[in-house]
C-alpha cells in the first residue's frame, strides 16, 4: 500500500495515476497532513512508501519517503492554483521523481489518461508538422520516440476518417448482447453465461427490438453510418434469433447512407456455418473472430474454452463464406505468457492474415475473476507487455496493417496501451473514442452517448450519456423505461429537425 499526503485536494486524481502507472498493483490510501500527525510511528510500516504533496503559493514541494527517511525531493515553481499550466509541470515532477525512485522510465512518460492522441490531434488541428508534434511529446511529457510516433501517426489516420463524417446529419447505431459462452478470467463487462438465459433470449430480443424501433424514429432525418453489434458474443445466440434481429435492424433502418456493419463473433466456440450464413445473408460487412492467444494452455487458464485450432477453423469458413473484413484480438501481458508466446501467436496470426489486428494491453478491473487472483501473477504483471506490443507492431506492419485508433485504461499493464491496426480502418472503434458521432445504443448494459453541440457554430461542446440497466432481467422488466429515456434525451435536439 502506499500513503498518499496532500494539504489539497485539487490534484488527487493526477497523482494517484502517476502513481499507479509506477504501481498498478498497489493500493493508495490518501490523507491530509494533520492526519499523518496523528499516525503512530509503527503504522507507516505498512506502506511502501509515503508520498508527501504540499502545495503553496509560488512553489510545490514533492516528497518520498521509505522507512521514515525522505529519499527523493522535487521541487515546481508557479502558481498551483493555475490548473491549466501546473498540472503538467506536476505530472512531470511526479513521474521524475518516481522514475529515480524505481530506476523505471515507462514508454508514456509522465502522460495518464484514456486519449494519448489527444495533444497530436490538437495540434494537427492547430497546423503543427507532424516531427514538430513528436518532438513536444518528448520533450513535454518524455514520452519515448516510439510512443510518440506512434500517437501522432494514429492522429493522423484518425483525422482522415472523420473528415468523412458530419455531426450534424450521421449516427452510429450499437446493440449489446451480454452473453458468453463462458466469461473469461480478465472480463469486467457485464456478460452473463448464455446457457442461464437460454429460456430468455426471445423476450430478451423483444425488449431490445421495441428499443431499436425508438432509436430508428427519432432519427428518421439523419444518417446511420455505422452498426455495431457487441456484448459479450453476439454469436453466442442461435442462427434463428441472430438472423431474427439483424432480420428487425434491416426492417427499421434505412441502409442508404452505412459506411460499415459489424458483428462480434470473438468467441470461435460460439461460431458455426449457419451463424456465418446469417451473417452474410444480412449485410454484415466486417467480422471479429478473437483468439487472444494461440497457446492452448493460457486460453484454458482465462476461461476460453476453445483451442487454437479452432480460431483456424473459423477464420477459413469465415473466408470460404466470403468475409473480407475479418479483425483479431490479441492481448498482451496475460497471466504466464512471455515474448516467446507472443511470438508463437503472431506467427500463426500472420499465417491467417487478417484484415485488421486490435492488441490489446491486460488490464486487471476490479469486476474480473482476473483481480481476485492477481498476487499469482504480481511479480510477472507488465514484465513482457511493452516488448509484446512492440512485437505486434512488427508482425502488423508485415501484414500491411497501420495503427488507426488508441486508447488506455484504468489498471492496464505497465501504463500502456490498446490499439488497433487495419488495412480499412473501422469507424466505429475511431467513434467510440473520439466522440465526434451521436451513438445511440440498445440493450443491457449499453450507453447511448449524444454530442451537445453549439447551435450557431456545430462546434461539440460535451457528450451526454443515456445508460441502459445492466442486468438482463431488469432491462426486460423496465424496457419501457429504457424507452422513455431515450425519447426524453433525444427530444429537441437541433440536428433531429
Amino acid at each position: 500500500m502506499i500513503l498518499l499526503v496532500e494539504n489539497d485536494t485539487t490534484y488527487t486524481n493526477d497523482l494517484r495515476s502517476m502513481l499507479q502507472a509506477f504501481y498498478a498493483e498497489e493500493k493508495i490510501q490518501g490523507v491530509s497532513p494533520k492526519q499523518v500527525a496523528d499516525y503512530k510511528k509503527e503504522l507507516f510500516a505498512e506502506f511502501r512508501f509515503v508520498f508527501t504533496a504540499l502545495f503553496q503559493e509560488k512553489h510545490t514541494r514533492l516528497r518520498l519517503e521509505e522507512g521514515g527517511k525522505v529519499v527523493f525531493t522535487a521541487y515546481i515553481n508557479g502558481d498551483y492554483e493555475d490548473k491549466p499550466k501546473f498540472r503538467n509541470k506536476l505530472k512531470l515532477a511526479a513521474y521524475r521523481l518516481l522514475s529515480d525512485y524505481t530506476g523505471r522510465e515507462l514508454p508514456w512518460g509522465s502522460l495518464t489518461g484514456m486519449r494519448p492522441t489527444k495533444i497530436a490531434s490538437k495540434a494537427l488541428r492547430d497546423g503543427l508538422e507532424r516531427d514538430e508534434i513528436i518532438d513536444g511529446y518528448m520533450e513535454a511529457y518524455q514520452v519515448s520516440e516510439e510512443k510518440a510516433t506512434l500517437a501522432v501517426d494514429v492522429a493522423i489516420r484518425e483525422k482522415e476518417i472523420l473528415e468523412g463524417v458530419d455531426p450534424r446529419t450521421d449516427y452510429c447505431l450499437y446493440v449489446s448482447i451480454p452473453f458468453c459462452p463462458t466469461r473469461c478470467l480478465y472480463c469486467s463487462f457485464a456478460s452473463y453465461p448464455i446457457d442461464m438465459y437460454s429460456m430468455s433470449i426471445s423476450e430478451y430480443l423483444d425488449a431490445m427490438i421495441r428499443e431499436l424501433q425508438i432509436i430508428s424514429y427519432v432519427n428518421r432525418k439523419r444518417h446511420l453510418v455505422s452498426i455495431y453489434i457487441g456484448g459479450g458474443t453476439p454469436t453466442s445466440l442461435e442462427a434463428g434469433f441472430l438472423d431474427r434481429l439483424l432480420g428487425a435492424i434491416e426492417d427499421n433502418f434505412d441502409f442508404t447512407y452505412l459506411k460499415e456493419y459489424t458483428v462480434e463473433a470473438g468467441r470461435p466456440d460460439s461460431i458455426s456455418a449457419d451463424k456465418m450464413r446469417v451473417l452474410k445473408k444480412r449485410k454484415v460487412t466486417r467480422i471479429s473472430i478473437n483468439p487472444q492467444t494461440m497457446r492452448d494452455k493460457t486460453l484454458q487458464r482465462i476461461g476460453r474454452n476453445h483451442s487454437s485450432e479452432d480460431v483456424i477453423r473459423a477464420f477459413r469458413m469465415a473466408r470460404e463464406l466470403s468475409f473480407g473484413n475479418i479483425n483479431m484480438d490479441l492481448i498482451a501481458g496475460l497471466p504466464g505468457e512471455n515474448t516467446d508466446d507472443m511470438r508463437y501467436t503472431l506467427g500463426l496470426i500472420e499465417k491467417l492474415a487478417p484484415d485488421s489486428l486490435t492488441v490489446h494491453s491486460l488490464a486487471v478491473k476490479r469486476a474480473s475473476e482476473l483481480r481476485s487472483q492477481f498476487d499469482e501473477i504480481r511479480h510477472t504483471f507488465h514484465r513482457y507487455t511493452d516488448q509484446m506490443l512492440l512485437m505486434a507492431h512488427e508482425s502488423a506492419h508485415r501484414m500491411g496493417l497501420e495503427p488507426y485508433y488508441l486508447y488506455r485504461q484504468k489498471n492496464i499493464s505497465g501504463n500502456l496501451e490498446n490499439v488497433g491496426y487495419a488495412k480499412v480502418p473501422c469507424l466505429y472503434n475511431v467513434l467510440i473514442i473520439e466522440e465526434r458521432l451521436d451513438i445511440m445504443a440498445a440493450g443491457a448494459g449499453s450507453v447511448t452517448k449524444l454530442l451537445r453541440m453549439n447551435e450557431e457554430t456545430g462546434e461539440i461542446i460535451g457528450v451526454d450519456r443515456v445508460e441502459d440497466v445492466k442486468n438482463v432481467d431488469q432491462y426486460m422488466g423496465r424496457i419501457d423505461e429504457m424507452i422513455e429515456r431515450k425519447r426524453e434525451a433525444t427530444e429537441g435536439m437541433m440536428r433531429f429537425g
